[in-house]
């Protein structure tokens, strides 16, 4: 029946009261078998990180001993140490801190903050299962009062400090795999309640918590950090040792700046035996005489083809001594250049003109070039070269820097001519398509030339890539009384009269582009030559 019409009795309405404050109590009272479980695993953790302290402090005296003995080699390793032990203890008190608020504001003066004593930081049994205070602390939404002092709740920042550790730790890290275990091993994800709300991390580790339950996960993070700071500095111990002479092949390595040299300038190798350590020195002699750190260097005096040859002397940790022989060679030449005109032996006046230079064994960068009667701009191929006078020989210079200093290696001349005349032609379109070009002196089919729409000039010359801009042009025709037609055009294209006078034309006859005006990159107009068109 519904309520309306069996309405309840004030009996029942008491014992509905009753049921509901009954499984409040119950939702609300942890039972003391979960609660001393907690106490258990917060003891267990305690030991571990105990343990972890006495590894961290050991690691710690390995690196001041392996830093006595060889400080170069372990100075890159021990700061960072250093700086790992500072990181993680940095993070490890700040969780102390939060433990600190929540034991005194639930203990009071009875909380156990003193260091010295057993059950440091740990809640009294009786107040273990407070579900008040963790909340407060970490997610409430004012700041709370401790020891005198108005702090913000904790959670937000513990969960962006636990972030930031886990990526400063995997910086220290070349392996993947570990660096993908350290993620695991501090995320801090958010999850999902029961009605399928997101709940934020730090929600779950303080809201609604005891707080025996809280300060155990506190102190997994804590354990997490001294375990991780130990497998880290074992990591970084490692490192020291892994250029070590352990390595199943060694050789001797000749690495020459360049094995071309011009006649003038200096020979410089690097001298090294691979795998070996950089901090232990080496005995290096080249043709029986000793050199210094490894770098071999000579004058270039006579030009041609040298050998040489030398052995590297190492000692073993055991103290024996392996001896390893190198050979290498080296070419002297004389100095030279290679100069060419990236389009032809010349340079046109009024165009940029591509110039490429290079000289062997000396990179790019250190050549230069100067040039007379005219103007060069460096671009990434070479340069380009627009000379001034026509008639008047371009002379490039090549400098190369050698050693510090600039040297003239090569000079070559070159006639400066003016652009040759382009020619006119018609741009028309063959049956397949394809735009083609007609010069005139020949025969073509009327249904190729009703398909032309312009006039173009350009150079015969294919070495040339010059580019020319049609201005005007007249296109001259006759009457049957043997008068001459002349119809004219602006620019290059064919005029509608012009195509009709193409589509009018018969076998045999003949009409004339002619008056073409045409202008190049050099800004000079030409006159061209006419284009005789005939039909077959």
């Amino acid at each position: 029946m519904s309520a309306a019409n069996c309405p309840e009795t004030p009996r029942q309405k008491m014992i509905s009261m009753m049921y509901l404050v009954y499984t409040a109590l119950l939702a609300l009272n942890v039972s003391v078998e979960i609660l001393n479980g907690y106490s258990l695993v917060d003891g267990s953790l305690r030991k571990s990180i105990q343990i972890a302290d006495a590894r961290n402090v050991n690691m710690k005296e390995k690196f001041e001993d392996l830093a006595s003995q060889n400080p170069t080699k372990t100075k890159e390793w021990k700061d960072k140490a250093d700086l790992l032990a500072t990181k993680s203890d940095s993070l490890y008190n700040y969780i102390n801190t939060i433990k600190r608020y929540i034991v005194v504001l639930i203990d009071g003066e009875e909380a156990n903050i003193d260091p010295k004593k057993e059950n440091y930081l740990q809640v009294s049994e009786e107040k273990r299962g407070n579900l008040d205070i963790t909340g407060t602390v970490g997610v409430g939404e004012v700041p709370f009062q401790c020891e005198g002092k108005s702090i913000k709740p904790v959670g937000k920042d513990l969960k962006n400090s636990i972030r930031s550790y886990a990526d400063f730790v995997k910086s220290m890290v070349t392996d993947s795999m570990k660096a993908r275990s350290i993620d695991e091993t501090f995320a801090t994800p958010d999850g999902h309640g029961h009605d399928g709300e997101r709940v934020l991390w730090e929600n779950s580790v303080f809201e609604g918590m005891p707080a025996v339950a809280t300060l155990t996960m506190l102190s997994k993070v804590q354990n997490d950090i001294r375990n991780t700071e130990a497998e880290i500095m074992q990591y970084l111990i490692n490192q020291i040792d892994a250029g070590d002479f352990r390595v199943n092949k060694i050789e001797a390595l000749v690495i020459p700046d360049s094995k071309y040299l011009i006649k003038g300038s200096k020979y410089h190798a690097q001298i090294v035996l691979a795998a070996t350590d950089s901090t232990r020195p080496l005995e290096i002699e080249v043709n029986g005489k000793p050199i210094v750190n490894g770098v071999y260097e000579f004058g270039a005096g006579a030009t041609g083809k040298f050998d040489y040859k030398g052995k590297i002397k190492m000692k073993k940790p055991s103290g024996e001594e392996v001896i390893y022989d190198f050979a290498s060679d080296y070419t002297v030449g004389e100095p030279s250049a290679t100069i060419s005109a990236d389009m032809m032996n010349v340079f046109y006046a009024g165009i940029k003109n591509p110039l490429s230079v290079s000289v062997p064994g000396v990179a790019s960068r250190d050549v230069k070039i100067d040039i007379s009667n005219a103007k060069q701009v460096q671009t990434a191929k070479g340069w380009d070269i627009t000379p001034i006078k026509v008639g008047t020989p371009a002379v490039v210079t090549v400098y190369a820097n050698m050693q510090g200093k600039s040297t003239v290696v090569a000079k070559k001349e070159f006639r400066v001519k003016p652009l040759p005349p382009p020619l006119a032609k018609i741009e028309y379109t063959n049956a397949q398509g394809v735009k083609e070009k007609y010069k005139g002196g020949t025969a073509i089919a009327k249904n190729l030339l009703i398909t032309a729409n312009r006039i173009i000039a350009e150079l015969d010359d294919a070495d040339l890539d010059v580019k020319y801009k049609v201005l005007s042009f007249s296109l001259n025709s006759f009457d049957s009384m043997g008068n001459t037609m002349v119809d004219m055009a602006t620019g290059s294209e064919l005029t509608a009269k012009q195509k009709q006078v193409f589509g009018k034309l018969t076998k045999g006859k003949t009409v004339y582009v002619s008056n073409v005006k045409a202008k190049g990159p050099d800004n000079v107009e030409r006159t061209l030559p006419p284009v005789e068109v005939k039909i077959k």
